[in-house]
């Protein structure tokens, strides 16, 4: 419920208020449990946004058959990625205040993420230069896919993106 107000508002459009009001709990309870504020909130569903992006993303990457490893990890990226509107929170978050405080750790993430990918497409039988420009591809892609969901107000601009790459992995496993 907190990453859900994240990602809507980022983190310098979110108050304290608004926090209080989607979790029901008063402002100076949240302070009790969060003494850093909505800073801390912010981290804490960053950390759980990252144990779902590893166990729904980059896990399925680590699978012995690299063509259904990349086809498990797009599936898991189209749940990651939930909703009518998917939204990104590291996207989000990224906002205003929030990149100073978040930038190094989500570029972190999203290098993970890419090398992790291109592994496994250098394991299907691509030079390295071929799978890390695949990879960047496919995470420009997502990227502005997710855009694309805010201002259309649908998740169809992901699904497409995700059915794209998809057939890229299946032109792969055919070649």
């Amino acid at each position: 419920m907190l990453s859900a107000v994240f990602r809507l508002h980022g983190l310098d459009g979110t108050s304290m208020q608004t926090l209080a009001h989607v979790t029901g709990l008063s402002k100076a309870s949240l302070y009790h449990h969060f003494p850093g504020g909505k800073d801390e909130m912010a981290e804490k569903v960053l950390v759980e946004e990252g144990r779902r992006l590893q166990t729904l993303v980059l896990s399925p990457l680590d699978g012995p058959e690299p063509i259904n490893a990349l086809f498990e990890s797009l599936k898991g990226v189209a749940e990651f990625y939930g909703g009518d509107v998917p939204q990104c929170l590291m996207n989000s978050i990224m906002l205003g205040r929030g990149q100073e405080l978040f930038r190094d750790r989500i570029a972190a993430v999203v290098g993970i993420w890419c090398q992790r990918l291109a592994a496994a497409y250098s394991k299907a039988g691509n030079s390295e230069e071929e799978a890390n420009a695949w990879a960047l591809y496919a995470l420009q892609r997502l990227q502005g896919a997710l855009i694309l969901c805010r201002v259309e107000k649908s998740r169809q601009p992901l699904d497409h993106c995700l059915e794209e790459l998809h057939g890229d992995v299946q032109f792969l496993a055919e070649d």
